[in-house]
C-alpha cells in the first residue's frame, strides 16, 4: 500500500490505494488539491478500493436493503444503508461504494480503476472539506480568489456575470500573481479566503478571446477528450472544466494559493463593448443584498449540493445568524467595489480605476 497525503488549510487527507493503482489517483489529486502547509494535526482517511467481486456483492445488498436515500448534487442521489455500526453510501449511477466507519474513516470502492473512479476520491475529499469548513464558521461563496501583490481579491457574483473573464484579465499581468480557484471560496470570520478543490470551468468565448488560454486548448485538446467536441467548431457557450493545477502552467509568473487575507471584493460586470471601466461605490443595504445572494450557506441555491456524507453541527437558523455577523464584519473591514468592464479592458485598467491595489 502507498500513501497520498493531502493537505488543505485546517485538515489533511491521507488517502491509502495499492501500487499499481497508485500513480493514476495520484494524478487525479494533484488536479485540484493545492498543497497547504500543514497547520492542524487534524486528519480524514480514505481508502481506495479496485475490487469488483466486492464492489458488486454491496452494491447488490445495499439495493436489496431499506435505507435513506440523500438528494446529494443536481440530480445525483445516494442511498444510505446501516450495517454493523458503518454507514454504507451508493451513488445512483452506481459507479462507486463510500463506507463511513467514522468521521475520520472513510472507504471509496469501485470495479475498476479509470480516471471516473478516482475522480470518485476527489469529490469525497470535496464533500468533507466543505462540510469540515462550514462547521469550523467559514461560508461558501460563489466567487473566484485570485492574489495580486500579495493581497487577496475575491470576485463575487452570480453566474454569467463575468468573475472568471476578470479572474483571466488578472492572471494576464506581467507580475507574480497568485490563484486560488474558480466559482466557489471559502471565507470565514478572520477574513481568510480559503480556495475549494474542483476544476476551473471556462466557458468558450472567454477561451477563444483569449491567447493563453486558445493556446492550451488546441495543444492539450483537451475539449475534444473530455466532451467530444470540435474546439474548431465550438459555440461561445459551451463550457469544460480543466484541472485547477493546470492555471500555472496557462498564465506566466502565476502561483496556486491554498489561502490568503481578504483585502478587496470585486462584484464585476462583464459588458463586452464597453470601451471604459467603470468602478462605482455601493451603499451598505446593496452590500448586504449582494454578499447574501452569493452566499450559498447554508443552501446551495446553484449547484444544489446537500450535506449527504457529513451533515453540519448546527441548524440552518444558526448558520442564517452566523452569515449576517460575517457580512457585517466584511462590509466594516473589506473595500467592496462594483465594476463595468468590456472585452478590451485590461487588468491594469482595473487596478488604476481602483486606485491601487
Amino acid at each position: 500500500m502507498k500513501l497520498i497525503r493531502c493537505n488543505l488549510p485546517d485538515i489533511n487527507f491521507n488517502i491509502s490505494v495499492e501500487d499499481e493503482y497508485y500513480d493514476l489517483l495520484l494524478s487525479k489529486v494533484k488536479e485540484s488539491i493545492i498543497d497547504f502547509k500543514p497547520n492542524t494535526e487534524e486528519s480524514i482517511n480514505i481508502e481506495y478500493i479496485v475490487d469488483i467481486k466486492k464492489f458488486i456483492d454491496l452494491k447488490n445488498k445495499i439495493k436489496n436493503s431499506d435505507g435513506k436515500v440523500y438528494d446529494t448534487f443536481k440530480k445525483q442521489t445516494h442511498k444510505e444503508i446501516i450495517l454493523n455500526n458503518k454507514k454504507y453510501y451508493l451513488v445512483n449511477t452506481e459507479e462507486y461504494i463510500c463506507i463511513k466507519a467514522s468521521q475520520k474513516d472513510y472507504t471509496v470502492i469501485v470495479e475498476k480503476n479509470n480516471t471516473t473512479s478516482t475522480n470518485w476520491v476527489v469529490r469525497i475529499i470535496r464533500e468533507l472539506y466543505l462540510r469540515i469548513k462550514e462547521n469550523k464558521g467559514y461560508n461558501y461563496m460563489h466567487g473566484t480568489g485570485i492574489e495580486v501583490n500579495g493581497k487577496g481579491i475575491l470576485l463575487l457574483g452570480n453566474s454569467g456575470s463575468g468573475k472568471t473573464t476578470l479572474a483571466v484579465k488578472f492572471l494576464e499581468l506581467e507580475k507574480n500573481k497568485g490563484f486560488l480557484s474558480n466559482d466557489r471560496m471559502l471565507i470565514d470570520k478572520n477574513l481568510n479566503m480559503d480556495y475549494f478543490p474542483h476544476a476551473t470551468t471556462y466557458a468558450m468565448g472567454t477561451v477563444k478571446n483569449n491567447e493563453h488560454l486558445d493556446k492550451y486548448f488546441k495543444d492539450t485538446n483537451i475539449l475534444e477528450k473530455t466532451k467530444k467536441i470540435s474546439y474548431e467548431t465550438v459555440e461561445y457557450t459551451v463550457d469544460c472544466n480543466t484541472p485547477l493545477s493546470d492555471t500555472k502552467k496557462i498564465f506566466n509568473n502565476t502561483y496556486m494559493v491554498a489561502r490568503s487575507d481578504l483585502s478587496l471584493i470585486l462584484y464585476p460586470r462583464f459588458k463586452p463593448d464597453i470601451q471604459n471601466v467603470e468602478v462605482f461605490d455601493m451603499t451598505r443595504d446593496e452590500k448586504i443584498e449582494f454578499l447574501e445572494s452569493t452566499d450559498f450557506t447554508p443552501e446551495d441555491r446553484e449547484a444544489l449540493r446537500k450535506p449527504w456524507l457529513m451533515l453540519r453541527d448546527k441548524s440552518d437558523e444558526e448558520l442564517l445568524v452566523e452569515r449576517r455577523k460575517l457580512i457585517d464584519s466584511i462590509i466594516d473591514n473589506i473595500k467592496i467595489k462594483k465594476l463595468v468592464y468590456g472585452a478590451k479592458s485590461s487588468a491594469v485598467e482595473v487596478i488604476e480605476k481602483l486606485g491601487g491595489i
